[in-house]
Order: structure tokens, then sequence, then C-alpha cells
């Protein structure tokens, strides 16, 4: 086997390549704080990123929240042949009282959905999930 382990993730290039990785991270997670979105990231080895607006409930809006994940090169299997392999768009609202009383609390909502292949794309019912993947594919794409 080649490569190396860093924090339980195998990295099959060099140490420098790796630091480069990070770095392109972490400059895409900051790029998203500037346009407004939270980021969930860490800076290791892994493909994955979520980028979200919190749920706002004296707003009425529900959290929207892609899961990206995606790699230093195109591939074939990415979206329009770009680097994005996995995205999900999803809306989430929690329920404060169905928690505090034990009950199911969480209402989830798969507005887009691709994995090698588009599975689901219901995005006409959400322009902020159409804005959002929009800047996910040209930042990430």
């Amino acid at each position: 086997m080649t490569g190396f382990e860093e924090e339980g993730i195998h990295w099959e290039d060099s140490k420098k390549e790796l630091s480069a990785w990070k770095a392109y991270k972490r400059a895409k997670a900051g790029r998203f704080v500037e346009l407004n979105y939270s980021v969930a990231w860490y800076p290791d080895g892994s493909n994955w990123m979520d980028v979200f607006v919190p749920e706002r409930p004296h707003a009425q809006r529900p959290e929207l929240r892609a899961e990206v994940k995606f790699y230093r090169e195109p591939s074939q299997n990415g979206i329009e042949g770009g680097r994005i392999s996995k995205l999900t768009i999803t809306t989430r609202t929690e329920d404060p009282l169905a928690r505090v009383l034990g009950k199911p609390f969480e209402t989830v909502k798969i507005l887009y959905n691709y994995d090698r292949g588009l599975d689901v794309d219901q995005m006409d019912k959400s322009p902020r999930a159409r804005r959002l993947f929009q800047i996910v594919k040209r930042e990430l794409g």
C-alpha cells in the first residue's frame, strides 16, 4: 500500500499534496463564510464538507444544508463531469416541544440527491436550494 495514514484517513499522495489539499479546503470554507453560509469541515484528507444555513425559527425558515463529497480532479461520475461526486441538499426543521416530550422532533426533506448520478431533484420547490446548489457547484464543482 502506498501513501500514509493521518488522523485515521489514508492519503495516497505526498505530505506536500496533503498540505495543498488542506489549504484548498480551508480557502473554500472561508469562501462559503464570505457568501454568508455556515460550514462544517475538518482540515484533513477527507473529501466531505457541509455548507448550510442554520434553522431560523423566528423567521420560519428551516435549515438548508448541502452535504458535498468532492475531489481534486474532475471525474466522469461527477456532476456534469466535475469534481462533485455526491451532493445532497436537504431542509430540516425541529420542533423543540416534541423534543422535550421525547417525540419525533425533526422533519427532513431531500430536495436534491446526486450520488454518481441524479437520484432526486425537487429544487423547483425551493429557490434557496437552487441558489445553494449553484454556489456549491461554482465553488467546488
